[in-house]
């Protein structure tokens, strides 16, 4: 995730947000994107709120939510490079 040099590297927090429900949408293609905005969005809330330091918070929110979408059932789909 890199953002242009004027913004002195500083990600905007909803545009990575954002980024993270894409990439989450792909990999649980049968989980509804609303479900996985709000449970990117209430994850990153809540460890926000709990947080002393916040460079990994987006990280944290990705991993949390991949964890919650597998234990609810969701079917992950991994890209495969192999055509054969």
């Amino acid at each position: 995730m890199t953002e242009p040099a004027a913004s002195g590297g500083i990600v905007d927090p909803e545009i990575a947000l954002q980024r993270q429900v894409e990439t989450l949408k792909q990999r649980f293609p049968d989980a509804d994107e609303s479900e996985i905005s709000a449970l990117v969005h209430e994850t990153h809330k809540r460890l926000k709120d709990g947080a002393s330091i916040d460079s990994h918070l987006v990280a944290l929110t990705e991993k949390q939510v991949t964890e919650e979408l597998r234990g609810g059932g969701g079917t992950v789909h991994i890209r495969s490079d192999n055509t054969a």
